[in-house]
C-alpha cells in the first residue's frame, strides 16, 4: 500500500555524541604515537646512563613495541567484498519503491548497492574508501527477517537503518572501524613481539606498555559503545515517526526472536534439505517454523526473558531490548496504515531469487544442483530415503526386535553403539555413537510404522507420523523410553491400543535394504 510520506521534524543534532567519537579517534591515535614515542625515549634515558646489557635490550624492545604500534596505525584500504546477493530495482521495483519511500521521507539518496543477506539482521554502512573518504552506501537486507516480519514491521526496520544515515551515523562508521582494527592489529602485533622478549627487563617494558594500552582500549569501547546506544535510540525514535511505533516495537521482537531461532532452522530443517539436493522455500519456512507451537513456545519464553533481565552492559552496542520498546511505546502514537502481508511478498519470484543467493554465497554450486520441491514433500523426497539408506546399513542389528520390545532394546543401545560405524572422514565419541544407535532404532521405528500405513508429517517445526487421530514422534519416543519417562508397562499398553505391538523392525529394516539393492545398476 502507498502512502504519503511522513513528515519528519527538524533533525535533533546528536553533536555532542558525534563530538565524543571523533574525540575519540583524535585521541586514540595520539595516544598510540605517544606510548610509541614513550617506549623508545624511556629507554634510551635509561641507557645513556646506565649503560649495560640489560638497558640496551630494553632499549631495543622499546624500538621493536614502537614500531609494531607505528605500522599497526597505518590506515589500511577498506576492501569491500559483497556479503550476499545483489538486488537490483528492475528485478524487485516493489522492494525498492519502499525503499526509495522511506529515503524521501528522511531526504536521503538510496545506497548505490542493496545485498541480500543470510543474517537475521539488517545494516546499512559506508564501505570502500580510506579512512571513509571514496566510500559508498551500502545496505544489507536479512533474508531470515524478509520471511519472518510483515510489511509494516520490516517496514519499521528498514526505516531505522536510514536513520542512521539521517543522523550521520555511517559517516562516522568507518573512521571508528578503522581505529578500532588499527587498536586491534596493535593488540595482535605486540603479542606476537611479545614472545620475543626474553630479557628480564624487555619482559617488564612488554607488560607495563601492553597494560597500559589494554587499559585504553576498555576505555575506547565503553565510549564509542555509549555513543552507538545514543545512536541507535535515535534511529529507533525515527523509525516511530516513519512507520509507526507499534510495527517496531513488534518488529524488534520478531527479530530478536528469529536471531535465535535462525541457526536452528537452518541446521535441523533446510540443511539436509540442501544436502540431499532439494531446496524448498527457505524465508517461508522460517515463517512457517516460527509459528510452529513448540518453536514459538520456546522463543516467545526466550524474548520474556531478555525483556525482563536484560540491562545495559558497558561494552553493548546497541540498548537492551526493553529499554528499546519502552522508549519506543513512549513516544505520540503516530499509526500508519497496516500491511501485513509477508516482507518476503516485495521480493519477485522467490523461489528464483532463493537459487541465486545460494549460488552467491556458493559460486562452486551447479546449476542445476538443485531441485526446488515444497515442505509438504519433504517425507516423501528427504525423509523415507534418507532413513531407508540408515536402517538398511545396520539391518543384522535389529534381528529380534519390535515395537512390543523397544524398552528392552533401548537398555542395549550401548551393545547397539559398540557396532556402529564411524562415517567417512570422522571419529564418533562415545556419546555421539551411543545416540547415533539410539537414532537407528527410533528410525527403524519409523520406518516400520511408514511401512504399516503411518503417514509422515513434516513441516518446519513440527513433525510426527499419523494414523488417524494418532501420532506418534519415533524421535522423541525413543529418548523418552530410554530416559524413563516411558514405562514399559505403560508402552506395553499403547502398543496393544494402537495394535503395533507385532510390528518387527527388521522387516523395515530387510524392505528398505531390497529397496536399495533394486536401485542398484547391473554389473
Amino acid at each position: 500500500m502507498q502512502t504519503s510520506a511522513p513528515v519528519i521534524p527538524p533533525r535533533r543534532s546528536l553533536a555532542f555524541f558525534a563530538s565524543l567519537a571523533m574525540l575519540m579517534v583524535v585521541v586514540s591515535y595520539l595516544f598510540i604515537l605517544s606510548l610509541a614515542i614513550a617506549c623508545v625515549y624511556l629507554p634510551w634515558l635509561v641507557v645513556t646512563n646506565v649503560a649495560n646489557f640489560q638497558t640496551l635490550a630494553l632499549f631495543v624492545a622499546g624500538v621493536i613495541v614502537a614500531g609494531s604500534m607505528l605500522w599497526s596505525m597505518v590506515p589500511r584500504r577498506d576492501k569491500f567484498a559483497a556479503p550476499g546477493l545483489p538486488l537490483e530495482c528492475t528485478s524487485h521495483p516493489r522492494l525498492f519503491a519502499e525503499l526509495d519511500r522511506i529515503a524521501s521521507s528522511l531526504q536521503e539518496p538510496l545506497p548505490l548497492e542493496v545485498y541480500l543477506i543470510g543474517e537475521p539482521n539488517a545494516w546499512v554502512a559506508d564501505r570502500g574508501g580510506l579512512m571513509g573518504f571514496g566510500s559508498r552506501r551500502v545496505m544489507g537486507l536479512g533474508l531470515p527477517l524478509l520471511g519472518a516480519l510483515n510489511i509494516s514491521q520490516f517496514r519499521a526496520i528498514l526505516a531505522h537503518e536510514f536513520a542512521h544515515y539521517y543522523g550521520g551515523d555511517t559517516k562516522l562508521g568507518p573512521l571508528l572501524h578503522k581505529t578500532q582494527m588499527a587498536m586491534i592489529r596493535t593488540f595482535e602485533n605486540m603479542g606476537s613481539v611479545g614472545k620475543a622478549m626474553r630479557v628480564a627487563l624487555m619482559q617488564v617494558l612488554y607488560v607495563v606498555v601492553f597494560g597500559i594500552f589494554k587499559w585504553y582500549w576498555l576505555l575506547f569501547l565503553r565510549a564509542i559503545n555509549f555513543v552507538s546506544r545514543r545512536q541507535e535510540f535515535r534511529a529507533d525514535e525515527l523509525a516511530c515517526i516513519v512507520a509507526g511505533p507499534q510495527p517496531l516495537v513488534s518488529g524488534l521482537r520478531i527479530v530478536h526472536g528469529a536471531a535465535l531461532a535462525w541457526p536452528a532452522y537452518w541446521n535441523t530443517e533446510v540443511g539436509p534439505m540442501l544436502n540431499s539436493g532439494f531446496l524448498p522455500s527457505i524465508a517461508g519456512g522460517f515463517a512457517q517454523f516460527l509459528v510452529a507451537p513448540t518453536i514459538a513456545k520456546q522463543v516467545e519464553e526466550r524474548v520474556e526473558t531478555e525483556m525482563r533481565e536484560g540491562k545495559t552492559e558497558p561494552y553493548d552496542s546497541h540498548p537492551p531490548l526493553r529499554d528499546r520498546v519502552a522508549a519506543a511505546e513512549a513516544l505520540p502514537n503516530q499509526s500508519q496504515p497496516d500491511d501485513p502481508q509477508s516482507a518476503w511478498s516485495l521480493l519477485e519470484d522467490g523461489g528464483a531469487t532463493e537459487m541465486a543467493f545460494l549460488q552467491a554465497l556458493n559460486p562452486d554450486l551447479p546449476k542445476n544442483a538443485l531441485k526446488h520441491v515444497s515442505w509438504e514433500e519433504q517425507g516423501s523426497a528427504v525423509l523415507i530415503p534418507s532413513w531407508t539408506g540408515f536402517v538398511s546399513e545396520y539391518a543384522p542389528l535389529l534381528q529380534g526386535i519390535t515395537a512390543w520390545n523397544l524398552p528392552e532394546s533401548a537398555g542395549k543401545v550401548p551393545e547397539i553403539a559398540s557396532q556402529i560405524r564411524d562415517p567417512k572422514g570422522m571419529l564418533l565419541t562415545r556419546e555421539q555413537r551411543i545416540e547415533r544407535a539410539r537414532s537407528l532404532l527410533s528410525t527403524a521405528f519409523g520406518l516400520a510404522l511408514v511401512n504399516n500405513g503411518w503417514k509422515v508429517h513434516s513441516s518446519p517445526g513440527e513433525f510426527h507420523l499419523d494414523r488417524g487421530d494418532e501420532q506418534i514422534n519415533p524421535h522423541r519416543l525413543m529418548l523418552e523410553i530410554s530416559d524413563g519417562v516411558i514405562s514399559r508397562e505403560a508402552w506395553e499398553m499403547k502398543c496393544k491400543a494402537l495394535g503395533i505391538e507385532g510390528i518387527p523392525l527388521v522387516v523395515a529394516a530387510e524392505s528398505a535394504s531390497a529397496a536399495k539393492q533394486e536401485t542398484l545398476p547391473f554389473g
